[in-house]
């Protein structure tokens, strides 16, 4: 029964140390640093259970005075490294203070027992320990407006910069609404790994492949795009809303809020952007206001396509109820528009590849076609242009070599979800075989292809010859039957630092 008991006190301790270690490798602390704590961390465990196994003289004060401490050090450096934020420092000093008043109840209770000189010796240091405890107590008290005013002035800052960037030159003015217009919008990078972005079908798939984001660290940083759309029927609309300046330059700020687990299940580095990439600010330098934008079609609920929705408190968000109430979101993105959300029940009929469809205003202008598999939800949308459409990929596929389902394949769930994501591609294939004036615009496309997508829609919407491009520049990249041409397979490059952010090549 001892042993049962020990072992059941071991499982939990290795399961939280197991769980800590994962953190620290997402926050990119080195293997070897980390293997040699995780054993320490073991040793510990198995000391503290089982003195008598790390050596006939080994007792457990010894295994914490040559383990324990190292351990607790070790735990405090990696933390204050990766983790610490200054929204943590009421809670630490709060921590401290607890830990204090324990101790002298401890002590103090002890006090009683023994001669009189060591009753007293017991007691002055229940006092210290007290007066320690209540003095960290009111630092904690203290500190917590003292944290609030840092992050006030953090965002102050930032809004600063925003305003600097509306107020840049090169801003343009609000043209006359005749027709649909589609501006691209590059709101900043995320840094994922590479074979997450282009290793799905070399073992990256299910838990196999998030493990091995965790393991491979051979980086690359990938746009993060967001479409406006000004419509001459239904107003100022939007496809994702990319990511914010807060994700980006407060980013454990912005995922402190609920808890300190999202900051700890999310890399402090993921997202670039600078004050002119933000969804904000490119809005008004292309003549309009975040405040007009009335309905903002989400392809799925990942925050890198809905952390601008804290701009966007006026606007309906319409998104596949499966992704609200299966998919992994995170609250706060979603804080201000949770009353204001739309669930399309795709009952509109078959649209060419597509057994299911939404025509969401009942006028052809935009339907939603339901693309599962990458997030239980996930949606495409049909734009219909004059004389083109254009059709927002979301997370479908990442960019336009990823059409060649059958050769290059982003990082998939695993599963039934990694079918249903392969059989929306080809539909989203056959769709496009069969529309031939119909483009794809993608969210992360890192290829050649967005610069031509950002001449096309320079001006809001492409030309014929600026459609004509768009195609002709597909078809250099795909065959008809969608495979890849020579010359266009994607490779790693690694920094040339041998450490950072690397490239990936085409050749």
């Amino acid at each position: 029964m001892k042993i049962l008991c020990k072992i059941a006190l071991l499982a939990p301790a290795l399961a939280v140390s197991a769980a800590w270690l994962v953190v620290l490798r997402l926050k990119d602390v080195a293997a070897p640093l980390l293997v040699a704590y995780g054993l320490l961390l073991l040793g510990l465990a198995i000391g503290l259970l089982w003195p008598h196994a790390l050596g006939r003289r080994s007792t457990r004060t010894r295994v914490l005075a040559l383990l324990g401490a190292p351990a607790a050090l070790s735990t405090l450096a990696l933390y204050f490294a990766v983790v610490f934020y200054v929204t943590d420092v009421p809670v630490l000093l709060g921590l401290a203070s607890a830990a204090a008043l324990a101790g002298a109840l401890v002590v103090g209770l002890r006090g009683r027992r023994g001669t009189a000189g060591a009753a007293a010796g017991r007691t002055r240091r229940a006092l210290l320990l007290g007066g320690a405890g209540l003095a960290l107590g009111a630092l904690s008290g203290l500190s917590v407006s003292r944290v609030d005013r840092h992050r006030r002035d953090v965002l102050a800052q930032g809004a600063k910069e925003l305003k600097e960037a509306v107020r840049a030159p090169g801003a343009r003015r609000r043209g006359a609404v005749g027709s649909v217009r589609v501006f691209p919008l590059h709101t900043g990078d995320t840094v994922v790994t590479y074979g997450q972005f282009y290793g799905g079908l070399d073992g990256w798939e299910g838990l196999t492949g998030y493990t091995r984001t965790l393991l491979d660290k051979a980086q690359i940083a990938v746009p993060v795009y967001a479409y406006l759309i000004d419509h001459p029927l239904h107003g100022l609309m939007m496809v994702d809303t990319g990511v914010s300046w807060e994700q980006a330059n407060d980013h454990d700020g912005y995922y402190g809020h609920g808890g300190m687990a999202s900051r700890l299940l999310t890399e402090r580095h993921e997202y670039r952007l600078t004050a002119g990439q933000d969804l904000r600010v490119q809005v008004a330098r292309l003549g309009y206001d975040v405040k007009e934008i009335s309905t903002v079609f989400l392809t799925h609920v990942h925050d890198d396509h809905a952390g601008g929705l804290r701009s966007l408190p006026r606007a309906t968000v319409v998104m596949d109820r499966r992704d609200w109430d299966e998919g992994v979101l995170y609250p706060y993105s979603f804080d201000l528009v949770k009353e204001r959300l739309s669930f399309p029940a795709f009952d509109s009929g078959p649209l060419l590849a597509f057994p299911h469809s939404q025509d969401h205003f009942g006028d052809g202008s935009v339907v939603l076609l339901p693309t599962p598999g990458h997030s239980p939800g996930h949606m495409c949308v049909l734009v219909r242009m004059d004389g083109a459409s254009a059709l927002f990929m979301g997370d479908t596929l990442y960019t336009l070599p990823h059409l060649a389902v059958d050769e290059v394949r982003q990082m998939t769930i695993g599963g039934a979800d990694t079918a249903r994501q392969v059989e929306a591609a080809r539909r989203v294939q056959r769709l496009l075989a069969s529309a031939t004036d119909t483009v794809p615009l993608f969210a992360h496309d890192n290829t050649r292809y967005r610069h031509a997508v950002a001449s096309a829609f320079s001006q809001g919407r492409p030309d014929a010859a600026g459609l004509l491009a768009l195609r002709r520049h597909m078809d250099t990249v795909l065959t008809p039957d969608w495979r890849l041409r020579p010359g266009q397979a994607p490779h790693f490059v690694p920094p040339s630092s041998g450490a950072g952010v690397g490239e990936v090549a085409f050749r």
